[in-house]
């Protein structure tokens, strides 16, 4: 059985989806719509879908089994709306939004209309992850740290209302994987730190495009450039686990992600392709480096879940995708009054 897909945006995101679909059984992407309608005719010419201007209007137009929903911060909202009002089964890309309200309304209308979510944190997929949930269970675990650095791309992820910063819109993933392994976040403590001169030679092409990004692509005439250069975060889990994470988008010459978990008997260090497992033996400190198998699973599981009507292998719904989203908004709050912040609702 065909699965009708319909893509509401077209960006890199949304291409990238477009790609693995090609790979998974019965997934037909029928239809794609973007704001900026070159990119949903790019894109409809590369997949084989008819392209739209309105959401609205590929949404009464076609017959679809589910939705794609990949659009920036800002723009999350109606497209959810509108997707729940037609009865279907949609992933969404993180984060939800930006800002608690807007999640909360789209939350109550999923539950009511009983509708099958996936989450784009594709990262708890990775069968390392699954190796290294098991050998936490059970383990006391003394403390986690984290990090996420990189440069700072351009366009609307410069503008703090748009985006929501890095630590709502990149970072977001590792806070999640700290959710995923270690449970959920009771309070969180933060500070941030703003200063840098930007411009576009200090910017990040790769998520604009491959070459040099001009003032007027990276967006810094539009959007004037004023999220935070890095934001550190004191974490308490619920489970008692104290935690720290630092984040900044001003490290342009370099690409790291980490978490690093520290045990009574091991200690765990895992990034996007790899984790290595540290610990005595004999009386000697071993080091075992798994690494990870990175092909893409999410993209399955959820037509998976779509075909049978059983969405109990995603691993982030909606519901759940909120819970890391409340620790990046409980980090911008703490960061901009000083206070210990609640990481709950």
């Amino acid at each position: 059985m065909a699965v009708r897909i319909g893509f509401i945006g077209a960006g890199g995101n949304a291409n990238w989806h477009m790609d693995m679909l090609r790979d998974v059984a019965d997934a037909q992407v029928v239809a794609v719509t973007d704001l900026a309608f070159d990119k949903a005719k790019a894109a409809g010419e590369k997949h084989g879908a008819k392209p739209y201007s309105s959401h609205k209007v590929m949404l009464e137009e076609e017959k679809l089994d589910c939705c794609y929903i990949s659009v920036p911060p800002y723009q999350h909202g109606e497209p959810e709306i509108d997707v729940i009002h037609k009865g279907l089964p949609f992933f969404v890309e993180k984060p939800l939004a930006t800002s608690w309200d807007l999640v909360a309304d789209i939350a109550e209308r999923i539950e009511k209309r009983g509708i099958g979510t996936c989450v784009g944190y594709q990262i708890r997929y990775l069968d390392i992850m699954d190796r290294a949930k098991k050998m936490l269970e059970g383990a006391f675990v003394n403390m986690v740290q984290g990090h996420y650095v990189c440069g700072a791309i351009g366009g609307w992820y410069t503008r703090l209302a748009l985006s929501g910063g890095q630590i709502t819109e990149q970072a977001t993933h590792m806070l999640d994987l700290m959710r995923f392994l270690l449970g959920d976040v009771e309070w969180v403590c933060a500070s941030k730190r703003q200063g840098v001169v930007v411009t576009a030679d200090t910017l990040d092409a790769s998520a604009l495009g491959k070459g040099s990004v001009s003032s007027q692509t990276a967006g810094l005439q539009l959007h004037d450039y004023n999220i935070w250069d890095a934001t550190t975060l004191l974490m308490q889990f619920e489970s008692g686990t104290p935690g720290t994470f630092v984040c900044s988008c001003q490290v342009n010459y370099m690409f790291e992600v980490l978490l690093d978990i520290f045990t009574t008997d091991f200690r765990l260090k895992i990034d996007y392709e790899k984790m290595a497992i540290i610990r005595k033996v004999g009386g000697e400190t071993t080091t075992e480096v798994i690494q990870a198998d990175t092909s893409p699973k999410i993209d399955a599981t959820f037509i998976n879940a779509v075909k049978t009507g059983d969405f109990s292998k995603v691993r982030s719904n909606y519901a759940d995708a909120m819970k890391s989203l409340a620790v990046s908004l409980a980090a911008v709050e703490s960061a901009e009054t000083g206070e210990i912040v609640l990481a709950t609702d």
